[in-house]
């Protein structure tokens, strides 16, 4: 093996490594973290460490892939790969919107109890943020108790940065029921929240028969993921083969037939995937 292109490669790795830990390191952080309750730093400190291990594992992969071939672009997208995959392949975001959804109808359903038995809007979003709160959602709504209740913040101001907190279309919904019963204060508020309650199970039940629907989808993906690898390992194997993809020309090559391939991946992933759909309560002017 060529002695320079492996240090070239090994150079080429711990500057991509230090670009993902950079970059990881930026995603983690919001950009007004003062503004969150301090159970919002549980979150924070879990992205930070699951970004903090897929940087690892990428760096990893990329050195030795280095190392076995030579090829600074087999290392960088070997890093790639280890961070993009377990998105395409997975249905973890689809899983987390679904359990966020079934936590907010939970929440939405005690909400309406409290109301029905006499309690004012404010009081009840208090009482419901101080026992069993669904973990889903225990941030944002955490976050409206302590606004209501410590910064004496407006109640309709409070509840659009609760909605924004909970960045979905369907917390939108809540969120301007909540916000029309803040501005009337009359009777049935509690029945119009059960029959919001109600939609929201329903969208949760189609959603997961969607989601049984796009499994197959999904294993499709991984098979075609596992033919390819299974393909560039026995491939590495034929010398013939491979020598030209060790010049720069080969490498160019390479490059592009990488890139061809992410951006086929991706497709699939997004042709396996809804959009969240379009949030109406945006403007929530200045954060507390």
């Amino acid at each position: 093996m060529n002695v320079n292109a492996l240090l070239a490669g090994v150079g080429v790795s711990a500057l991509l490594g230090g670009t993902i830990c950079a970059v990881a390191g930026w995603k983690g952080l919001p950009s007004a973290l003062m503004t969150r309750p301090p159970s919002r730093w549980v979150t924070i400190r879990t992205a930070l460490a699951e970004h903090r291990r897929l940087a690892a594992i990428a760096i990893v992969a990329a050195i030795a892939v280095l190392g076995t071939t030579g090829w600074p672009v087999a290392g960088f997208v070997t890093a790639a790969a280890v961070f993009t995959l377990p998105k395409v392949v997975t249905g973890r975001a689809a899983a987390e919107r679904i359990r966020r959804l079934e936590a907010l109808e939970l929440w939405t359903r005690r909400l309406a109890d409290l109301l029905t038995a006499g309690r004012a809007l404010e009081q009840a979003l208090e009482h419901s943020a101080a026992r069993n709160v669904p973990v889903p959602i225990a941030a944002p709504v955490t976050a409206l108790a302590r606004r209501l209740r410590v910064a004496r913040m407006p109640t309709e101001q409070a509840l659009r940065l609760f909605a924004d907190e909970l960045d979905d279309p369907i917390g939108d919904r809540i969120g301007a029921a909540l916000i029309l019963v803040a501005r009337r204060r009359g009777r049935g508020a509690g029945v119009v929240l059960n029959k919001l309650a109600e939609l929201v199970a329903k969208d949760v039940m189609d959603r997961r028969e969607v989601e049984a629907a796009r499994a197959e989808h999904r294993t499709t993906v991984r098979w075609i993921i596992g033919i390819l690898v299974a393909f560039t390992v026995v491939a590495l194997f034929q010398k013939t083969y491979v020598v030209p993809f060790g010049t720069p020309a080969g490498q160019a090559v390479l490059a592009v037939a990488a890139a061809l391939y992410g951006v086929a991946l991706w497709r699939l992933h997004r042709l396996g995937n809804a959009a969240p759909g379009h949030r109406f309560l945006t403007d929530t002017g200045r954060r507390s």
